[in-house]
């Protein structure tokens, strides 16, 4: 494998990664019916949802100064998002769910982003099953490394491109299949307007597209208590589309640019279980063990939606033939951003 692939494929296993699901045993969840099982994975999943939006719509640009004709730059960044302590837990009780309860150690559980020591213990009404809520991953700051290209193609304009072709992973016998692209404009529209050429700075106007596709085996969840058909086709998948619009403004001082933007950051991400999946559910009745089995056919569908003001501010330092850049963002959650380019403008 050459190293280019060895570099898309770190990328592309770390948008995949935000979902944490191998890690975890959410999928107990399933032992509450479809129903509360969806609002159970939404309540669970939902702070790397958005976590992952954002972290998509970060890193596009680091001024507002555009190409000449045919300049370019090569940028590879990663967005650090933060996860604030309110999306860490949620609580059960809020959620509105209509066979599964809680049977002892309070309503509040951790997300995919906490971690806790002692959890819920769950059950459900009419049966015997029981589960305590399963963990998070303890990790409130996600990372969203990213590579971009840049070139100037039009008067004022710099098309930015971002592509991975679908790459595949085998984790642990569980192959994992990912796959991203994204396309960006800025327009220099300063330029075309004298009065605001001769200003001491530069503005731009800016919009972006990107979309990622997920998905992996789940067979080495299989469980005594949830059985997977024999027929290979358990999948977790995830496909997450962003768009940004807004304006971005910059100022340059010798080595240094201060750059900052404002507008519209929207995400929507839908998390899918496909495949039939048998719950089994032992009874003991005088001293004799009963089995009973319910399958459930692709189970979850959860889609996800984010549409915030994006504010962000940022400083870029030009050495050479390369520029280090840093950057905070606030969208649905805190970001931060770092990087270098390099290039000819």
């Amino acid at each position: 494998m050459t190293d280019m692939k060895k570099g898309c494929l770190l990328v592309c296993l770390s948008l995949f990664s935000l979902m944490a699901f191998s890690q975890t045993d959410v999928v107990e969840f399933l032992k509450a019916g479809k129903k509360d099982a969806n609002t159970l994975f939404r309540a669970y999943l939902e702070p790397y949802a958005f976590a992952l939006g954002d972290g998509l719509n970060n890193g596009w640009y680091n001024s507002a100064k555009t190409h000449k004709l045919f300049g370019f730059d090569l940028t590879v960044s990663v967005s650090a998002i933060q996860i604030p302590e309110e999306s860490k837990t949620f609580d059960i009780s809020k959620l509105s769910l209509e066979k599964m309860y809680v049977k002892s150690g309070g309503n509040i559980t951790p997300t995919v982003a906490g971690e806790a020591d002692s959890r819920p213990l769950l059950g459900v009404k009419d049966s015997p099953i029981e589960f305590n809520s399963p963990n998070g991953t303890g990790l409130d700051m996600v990372p969203v490394p990213m590579a971009q290209v840049g070139f100037g193609l039009l008067p004022h304009t710099d098309l930015i491109g971002r592509y991975v072709p679908e790459m595949k992973y085998d984790n642990e016998g569980d192959e994992m299949k990912v796959g991203f692209w994204g396309i960006g404009v800025k327009h220099n529209f300063m330029e075309w307007i004298p009065v605001l050429k001769a200003l001491p700075f530069d503005a731009s106007l800016f919009g972006s597209y990107s979309e990622v596709d997920a998905q992996s085996e789940l067979n080495s969840l299989a469980s005594s208590a949830i059985e997977f058909a024999d027929d290979g086709n358990q999948l977790l998948k995830v496909n997450t589309q962003t768009t940004k619009f807004g304006l971005v403004v910059s100022k340059k001082f010798s080595i240094l640019t201060v750059f900052g933007g404002i507008g519209q950051s929207t995400s929507k991400s839908n998390i899918d279980l496909i495949g039939k999946y048998t719950i089994v559910t032992k009874v003991n009745v005088g001293g004799q063990e009963f089995i009973s089995r319910e399958t459930l056919t692709d189970p979850v569908a959860i889609p996800f939606e984010t549409s915030n003001i994006s504010l962000d501010a940022g400083l870029r330092l030009k050495l050479a033939f390369f520029s280090l850049f840093g950057s905070i963002n606030k969208a649905e959650y805190t970001s931060y951003n770092a990087g270098i380019s390099l290039g000819m403008r």
